[in-house]
């Protein structure tokens, strides 16, 4: 790595500056921004491509990695198909450090465009469209679990990108990753508060794909509801000395979606069962499976696809049967 802050290079129409310049297995890598506190770089790859093109560069310690992370790299560079995560270009050590280069994912990191939809800057996204989203990433995550054989560990808002070009969510950081067969000696124990699930806040708990489950469903109701649930505390609520207070915080996403009432109701209680199984305290009341967990989400996909909204008179049928059995004491429609 050589300090080049002269240097400039012109793509997309653009001038950047080369902050670093890499040389990784004989090919050259211009670095023009650090992305991250592990080493990360958003790189110019004169290969990447008739005119090149970005990549992700990371730069780890030697001394620091570990076979389990070795492994993980070994894995996900023998299958690059999932859509969800960007493929491995390469990795290779080299004097004292390990280079791994990934593809780039063109896009809004989830929380800075969580954070564009509070302050408005951005519009909010449908409920259908956070379904079709979620969903995408779900069966990304699922091949992970079940071809990969691995957990990843740090599903957050932070290490999601939603892509520019195909409008999908995809993981960019596999960095707590670990192998499904080491989920007792797990070698890492990087936490992303609130979205981390109960289970990884013990040391002492098995973990396994399910700690992805919780994630991703906490994810899926901040993007439906822009709070966190459980009152914002996520996968503390399940630490022992709060799940008692706690227990009744939960609220079903259909209460707090504005105007979920001009959507398809089986639809809607499809999403609540969807999300509120897969943020049980406890794992064992969450999805048994990887293939139970896609099969829910496929089948809320195709209700909200076959499903249309209520019209402006049924949407008004339905205010009026609601304000009529809030004033005699009957049931509520949701």
């Amino acid at each position: 790595m050589d300090s080049d802050h002269r240097k400039t290079i012109r793509f997309r129409g653009r001038t950047e500056s080369v902050l670093e310049t890499f040389r990784v297995r004989g090919r050259t890598y211009f670095a023009f921004q650090k992305l991250s506190s592990r080493a990360a770089f958003r790189v110019f790859d004169s290969h990447a491509g008739p005119d090149g093109g970005f990549r992700t560069l990371y730069q780890f310690s030697r001394s620091k990695i570990s076979r389990q992370q070795l492994e993980i790299l070994r894995r996900l560079s023998g299958s690059n198909t999932n859509r969800n995560f960007p493929g491995i270009v390469d990795f290779v050590t080299q004097g004292e450090h390990l280079f791994v280069v990934v593809a780039w994912v063109d896009g809004t990191d989830l929380k800075s465009y969580l954070d564009a939809v509070r302050n408005h800057q951005t519009p909010r996204p449908s409920v259908p469209e956070v379904v079709r989203l979620v969903r995408g990433l779900v069966h990304g995550l699922s091949h992970y679990h079940r071809r990969n054989s691995m957990i990843h560990g740090d599903v957050s808002p932070a290490n999601i990108v939603l892509s520019s070009g195909t409008k999908q969510l995809v993981l960019i950081d596999f960095g707590s990753a670990w192998p499904q067969e080491q989920a007792a000696k797990r070698e890492s124990d990087e936490l992303t508060f609130p979205y981390a699930a109960p289970e990884r806040l013990s040391k002492h708990a098995v973990v396994d794909f399910r700690s992805d489950v919780f994630s991703l469903s906490s994810i899926a109701y901040e993007l439906l509801t822009l709070s966190v649930p459980y009152d914002g505390l996520g996968g503390q609520a399940g630490l022992p000395e709060l799940m008692g207070k706690v227990e009744n915080a939960y609220r079903p996403p259909s209460e707090l979606i504005s105007k979920s009432k001009r959507l398809p109701q089986q639809s809607i209680r499809l999403l609540d069962q969807c999300i509120g199984t897969g943020l049980q305290l406890h794992p064992d009341s969450r999805f048994a499976t990887s293939r139970e967990w896609l099969d829910a989400w496929d089948s809320l996909h195709f209700c909200f696809k076959k499903g249309g909204r209520l019209s402006r008179f049924e949407e008004l049928v339905v205010t009026v049967i609601d304000s009529l059995s809030r004033l005699f004491g009957g049931p509520r429609h949701k």
